[in-house]
């Protein structure tokens, strides 16, 4: 192990209450899959924190790196307790 953290993926599904469905995918790092999970689920919660303020969704700090919430769609519910996660192999 280098020390270093590894970045993951989380899906998570969707859905919307007109029957829609999908997964919102989430790339970051993390130590291991529970915490990439909190990651993502943290960075949703600042997202909506940040509309319901009227203010624009934050960009990462570090492109590429660091968890991030964009494109979140007002309506849709993630299904957290779906979610998946997996370390990313570069």
């Amino acid at each position: 192990m280098t020390g270093r953290p590894d970045m993951w993926e989380v899906d998570v599904p969707l859905h919307h209450p007109d029957g829609h469905v999908g997964i919102h995918v989430f790339v970051g790092q993390a130590r291991d899959k529970n915490t990439a999970v909190t990651a993502a689920q943290c960075v949703v919660d600042e997202a909506y924190e940040h509309l319901r303020r009227g203010r624009a969704i934050p960009d990462p700090d570090r492109p590429r790196l660091d968890w991030a919430a964009r494109g979140l769609r007002p309506g849709w519910e993630l299904r957290w307790e779906h979610a998946t996660a997996h370390p990313i192999t570069l």
